[in-house]
């Protein structure tokens, strides 16, 4: 894993606090000299990592700059294959269970339908026993 620039910058930015605020309260007294002398070495420590960093980016990092198209464009490919793949298996589930919800719904109806006929057959029985 390497580190990014930025995040080296930072990563000197807060080491450079934390050094400077040691060595703030090891040689001053006053709480404006702590401060200050912080300050002063937070913002050298920035300079000097902020120079490296150019410095490295001028003269090492153009090998990182070279752009290795057809490997990009082979694995974007085999990427957009996977997708296609996988979007025609959840095609498959969906349209399974929509056919699987129809029949469900058309059970449904039917045994509604023979527990509305059987009501109505029973309350015609009771109705004609009543007479």
């Amino acid at each position: 894993m390497s580190l990014k620039m930025d995040n080296f910058l930072s990563f000197a930015i807060v080491n450079g606090f934390f050094i400077g605020l040691l060595l703030s309260f090891l040689k001053f007294d006053e709480p404006e000299m702590i401060v200050a002398g912080t300050l002063i070495s937070t913002i050298g420590f920035y300079l000097i990592t902020l120079v490296s960093v150019s410095l490295f980016v001028r003269f090492l990092g153009n090998q990182e700059h070279i752009i290795r198209r057809p490997a990009y464009n082979d694995l974007l490919e085999e990427y957009i294959e996977e997708f296609d793949k996988r979007e025609k298996v959840t095609n498959k589930i969906r349209g399974f269970l929509r056919t699987m919800e129809k029949t469900m719904r058309e059970d449904e109806e039917e045994e509604a339908r023979t527990n509305k006929n059987k009501k109505h057959e029973v309350e015609k029985n009771n109705y004609a026993d009543d007479f």
